[in-house]
């Protein structure tokens, strides 16, 4: 079989056959994809497409059928390129194809580095999966069990790994003395730990967007976007919560922790939603069967406010009666630790970088 590389631009065949290669790869119950997403992102017209150039990279073989996929990502004074979108049959020859030719860019375009998937941005979706693949969960990155071993062929390290907690249900029995004592604490010294509600949600984004832009700026690939696009790409999250899974810790007024956690609705709430779809989401999130730990951030000058944050969702989660999972915790974060003795199962996840020199 040959096989022919293509970077291109606007061309509605070549971004249809982007757009349908996962459709072939997936069962429906694996479906992630948000083609309306990627659409934009090729064609220049996401909110966040501002910021960085791409490049769509297709393989396609004898019969012009897509077999792998990418997009390069270049942002101005970045020496580091971002390769994301990947989906791909398990051929290592078209892959290499495609990453030669993502390479060849990359370097035109002065990066000395390439690392990835990272959909175009931080913000949007970055790592893949690298174990427990018969489970998946809403806001978890998904994709064959393939790719990273195609990847490492091409030439790619593992450069980054991080780690998702499935936790049992809380017995109404259960404590932990040092998280629930850390509550107390914090309450006995003027911490406020209070959950939103409908009425409040724009002002919760806003004061999660002003925490969130400060600490997650020592994350790998973030880059900062502005409040607006922020509450564009998030306001999503209204009718999915359940607001007495989300917490927000203040200290004289202001706003210094956040844990946000949504029920899982599997892969309901991607791509286009039929009105069953509204009708599962509405179902799931009167009575959710599992919970997702989506975001967490603590103010540093705080300490001892994560604990005391975690006992609080801890608590919700006991008069809810159903397991969680504590969602893609990076490689020496302390919460990667919460409340080990109920930890069920522990899934992998990585970022993989190669160098271009």
């Amino acid at each position: 079989m040959n096989y022919t590389v293509l970077s291109f631009s606007g061309e509605k065949d070549l971004i249809n056959k982007f757009l349908e290669l996962p459709r072939r790869l997936y069962t429906k119950k694996e479906m992630v994809q948000q083609p309306q997403e990627e659409q934009k992102i090729l064609e220049g017209t996401h909110i966040l497409s501002h910021y960085f150039k791409v490049f769509p990279l297709l393989v396609l073989d004898d019969g012009k059928r897509a077999v792998s996929r990418a997009v390069l990502t270049v942002y101005p004074e970045d020496p580091e390129g971002y390769l994301g979108f990947f989906e791909s049959e398990d051929c290592e020859e078209a892959v290499g194809l495609l990453f030669r030719e993502a390479e060849t860019i990359a370097k035109a375009e002065g990066c000395v580095k390439m690392t990835g998937p990272v959909d175009a941005s931080f913000w949007l979706r970055y790592r893949f999966k690298a174990s427990h693949f018969q489970r998946f969960y809403t806001g978890e990155p998904y994709n064959r069990d393939y790719y990273v071993r195609l990847w490492q062929k091409a030439g790619c390290d593992i450069t980054e790994r991080y780690f998702s907690n499935r936790y049992r249900i809380v017995e109404h029995s259960y404590e932990d003395r040092i998280f629930s004592s850390r509550l107390h604490q914090k309450r006995q010294e003027g911490y406020q730990i209070l959950s939103p509600s409908s009425g409040t949600f724009d002002r919760t984004l806003d004061e999660v967007y002003n925490l969130i832009i400060r600490l997650y700026r020592t994350f790998p690939v973030y880059k900062p976007i502005s409040r607006d696009e922020f509450a564009a790409l998030y306001s999503y999250l209204k009718p999915l919560i359940r607001y007495s899974m989300v917490k927000m810790a203040y200290y004289q007024g202001k706003a210094v922790g956040f844990f946000i956690s949504i029920p899982d609705y599997g892969n309901t709430v991607y791509g286009r939603l039929t009105a069953a779809d509204y009708v599962r989401i509405l179902l799931t999130r009167v009575r959710p069967r599992s919970y997702v730990m989506l975001y967490m951030g603590v103010d540093a000058s705080h300490r001892g406010l994560g604990k005391a944050l975690a006992e609080a969702v801890k608590e919700e989660l006991q008069k809810a009666g159903v397991p969680s999972v504590g969602a893609l915790i990076r490689q020496g974060n302390i919460n990667r630790g919460y409340f080990q003795e109920l930890v069920a199962e522990e899934y992998e996840y990585v970022l993989l970088s190669k160098e271009l020199t």
